[in-house]
C-alpha cells in the first residue's frame, strides 16, 4: 500500500507511441507507476495494455513519446537490459522450459557460484525452496515441468519471478488457471512485494479482483488511456464503461432459454473412462444441440477427460460411443477426421503456429476441403484466402490482413483464429477447455455466442471453465470431484452456487 505522500514514481510513461504496420498500438499512453504500488491495468484484448508492458520488457521499441525509470529517460533495449533494471514479468502464456526441472525454471538467469567459480547447484536448490516456501508450493521441485499441471506451472513461474531481486513485476493474468485457495496466497504475496516497496504492475479481465487488489487502474482502449482511477474513487460500472464504452454491459452470458430434450440424439456417450493419475471414473452422455459444462476445481481431471476423447491420450480403461458407433480414438487425427474439435487451455502453445499468418493457422488441418478438385492433392489458395477472410469477418478477429502473424495478435484475436480453423470444417463436437481464459468482456460474450451458434446448428459443446459463473451458459452442468463424475445439474439456470454447492459437499463426502 502507497504513502498518502507518494514518492516519486518507479515508472512513467509520457506519450507513447507505437504502430505495427498499419495498426496503431499505443496513441499517446501516459501513466505513473509508484514503489509499494498495486496498479491495475484493464482493457480489452488488443487495447494496448501489452504492447506498454513489452516496452517496459525490452520487448518493444517506442515510436516516440518517453518512458522515465526513476525519473531518468530510458528506453529498455532488450530482456536482459530489463532484468538488470529489476524488472520481471509473469506472462499469460507461460515461458518455461519443459524439459527442466521447477527448480531450474525458476532459477534461469541465476548462477550462483562456490568459491572455485563452479557453479553452485546446492545454492540454486535453497534459493528455489525458499521461494517455494513462500509459495506453499507442494509438488516436487525436481519434477520437469512438462509433468506439472497448468496451475503449478503458473506457480512456477510466480517463483521465478520472485528469485531475483526484482524492484517492478509485471503480472498478466496470474490467477487464470488457480484455485480460490492459490489466489489468495497469491494475493498475499503481491501484499508482500508491495510492502517491501515492489512495484507491481497487475493486469486482469477479473474486475473483482482489480478492485480488491489495486491501489490504483489504468484503463486502455484502442491504444489509449482513457480513464485513471485510485482506489476506492470508482465504481464496476466506471471501469466497463472505460473498457467497453458503454454501461450495463454484462460481464458474464445469459442462461439458455430451454433445456436440450432428454430425447434428443446422443452423439457421444462416454462411460468409465479412466487414466492415471488424474481420470478414474467418467461418465456422461452429450447430446446434439447441447452444450454441456464439467464443472470442477483444478485437478478433478476436466482438461485430461477432454485430451482422452481428443485422441490426445488413450484411456486405459472405459469406453465411448461416437454418432452410436464404438470410439477409441487412435490418434489426434483419427478424432479430427470423426469430427470432434478441440480448442484447448493454452492456445500458443498447443494450437498455433505463432509466426505463421492468420491464413496458414485458419486452414491448418484442412487443405482438403480447399482442394481446387477433391481428389487432386492441389491446394485452391483463392479459395482457402476467402475462407479465412470469411472467418476474419465472421468471428471479429482484429488483424491487419489474414497474412499477419499471429503473434501480432491480442490474445482474445488468437483464441477466436483457433475458433476459426475447426468452424471452417466439418466439426460435430467442440471440446472448449478454458475457451475465455485472458480475454475481455466483448470477446467472452463473442466465445460463448459462437459456442451457441454451433450447437443451435446441430453441433455439441463440452466445456470446461474454471470460472464457475460462466458455465451458465451450458443446458447442462456434469460435476467432476478427483477424477470422477459424481453428479448432474440440469438447466437452464445453472448457478455458481449450485456447482460450489456439488463440488463441496462430494469433497467432504470423500474425505
Amino acid at each position: 500500500m502507497i504513502d498518502a505522500a507518494q514518492p516519486t514514481p518507479l515508472i512513467s510513461a509520457r506519450g507513447l507511441t507505437k504502430s505495427f504496420g498499419a495498426v496503431r498500438a499505443l496513441r499517446g499512453v501516459g501513466l505513473d507507476i509508484l514503489p509499494g504500488q498495486v496498479h491495475g491495468l484493464v482493457g480489452a484484448n488488443g487495447a494496448g495494455k501489452s504492447t506498454f508492458l513489452n516496452m517496459l520488457a525490452g520487448v518493444v521499441t517506442p515510436d516516440g513519446g518517453e518512458l522515465l525509470v526513476d525519473g531518468r529517460p530510458t528506453v529498455v533495449s532488450s530482456p536482459r537490459h530489463a532484468a538488470d533494471l529489476g524488472f520481471a514479468f509473469i506472462y499469460q502464456e507461460l515461458a518455461l522450459v519443459p524439459e527442466f526441472s521447477a527448480i531450474d525454471n525458476m532459477t534461469i538467469g541465476v548462477r550462483p557460484t562456490t568459491f572455485l567459480g563452479l557453479g553452485d547447484a546446492r545454492r540454486r536448490k535453497a534459493i528455489a525452496r525458499e521461494v517455494a516456501a513462500r509459495l506453499d508450493l507442494r509438488f516436487p521441485l525436481d519434477k520437469p515441468v512438462r509433468d506439472l499441471s497448468i496451475a503449478e506451472r503458473g506457480l512456477v513461474a510466480i517463483g521465478r519471478a520472485l528469485v531475483g531481486d526484482a524492484r517492478f513485476v509485471s503480472m498478466d493474468e496470474p490467477t487464470a488457471s488457480l484455485s480460490d485457495v492459490e489466489c489468495e496466497r497469491l494475493f498475499d504475496i503481491v501484499r508482500e512485494l508491495t510492502a517491501s516497496g515492489v512495484a507491481v504492475a497487475y493486469v486482469s479481465h477479473r474486475l473483482d479482483e482489480i478492485e480488491e487488489l489495486c491501489d490504483a487502474v489504468t484503463v486502455f482502449k484502442d491504444g489509449q488511456v482513457v480513464a485513471s482511477h485510485e482506489r476506492g474513487g470508482y465504481t464496476r460500472d466506471d471501469l466497463v464503461l472505460g473498457i467497453t464504452g458503454a454501461r450495463d454491459v454484462r460481464e458474464t452470458v445469459e442462461s439458455p432459454d430451454a433445456p436440450v430434450s432428454r430425447d434428443a440424439e446422443v452423439v457421444l456417450s462416454v462411460r468409465g473412462l479412466a487414466r492415471g493419475p488424474r481420470v478414474h471414473d467418467v461418465s456422461f452422455d452429450l447430446r446434439r444441440g447441447e452444450i454441456l459444462g464439467l464443472a470442477g476445481v483444478v485437478g478433478a481431471g476436466r482438461t485430461e477427460t477432454l485430451r482422452l476423447i481428443f485422441g490426445a491420450e488413450r484411456p486405459v480403461v472405459g469406453e465411448m460411443t461416437l454418432g452410436g458407433a464404438p470410439y477409441r480414438p487412435r490418434s489426434v487425427a483419427d478424432a479430427i477426421g470423426r469430427g470432434v474439435a478441440l480448442v484447448p487451455e493454452e492456445r500458443r502453445s498447443q494450437a498455433l503456429v505463432m509466426d505463421e499468418s492468420v491464413l496458414v493457422n485458419t486452414k491448418m488441418g484442412g487443405w482438403r476441403s480447399a482442394r481446387a478438385v477433391s481428389w487432386l492433392p492441389f491446394v485452391a489458395d483463392g479459395r482457402a484466402r476467402a475462407t479465412a477472410r470469411t472467418m476474419v469477418e465472421r468471428l471479429g478477429i482484429k488483424t491487419g490482413s489474414i497474412n499477419s502473424a499471429v503473434r501480432t495478435l491480442s490474445g482474445g484475436n488468437q483464441q477466436k483464429v483457433v475458433f476459426a480453423r475447426w468452424l471452417s470444417r466439418d466439426v460435430g463436437i467442440m471440446l472448449l477447455d478454458e475457451p475465455t481464459r485472458g480475454v475481455d468482456v466483448g470477446a467472452r460474450r463473442q466465445i460463448w455466442a459462437t459456442a451457441e451458434e454451433f450447437a443451435a446448428a446441430g453441433g455439441a459443446v463440452v466445456v470446461v471453465c474454471s470460472e464457475l459463473e460462466e458455465l451458465a451458459v451450458c443446458h447442462r452442468v456434469v460435476v467432476m470431484v478427483e477424477g470422477r463424475t459424481v453428479g448432474e445439474i440440469a438447466g437452464p439456470g445453472v448457478t455458481e452456487a449450485d456447482m460450489l454447492e456439488a463440488i463441496y459437499t462430494q469433497e467432504r463426502t470423500s474425505s
